[in-house]
């Protein structure tokens, strides 16, 4: 459950819980995000994902 509080009424310690639980949610979200994105990379090293042939330093 989730209650609104003034940050000015919270202790340091009420502040880090919430950030961190927002943190946590977004984590989760984008993890369950990229579990149904279906992106294809190609696992080449001499190949970029976009299309253009790289070299070992990563410039076409």
């Amino acid at each position: 459950m989730i209650t609104t509080t003034h940050p000015d009424h919270m202790t340091a310690e009420e502040r880090l819980d919430e950030a961190a639980a927002i943190l946590a949610t977004a984590i989760r979200r984008l993890k369950e995000k990229r579990k149904t994105e279906k992106i294809p990379v190609d696992k080449s090293p001499d190949q970029c994902p976009y299309g253009q042939k790289t070299t070992r330093g990563g410039r076409a």
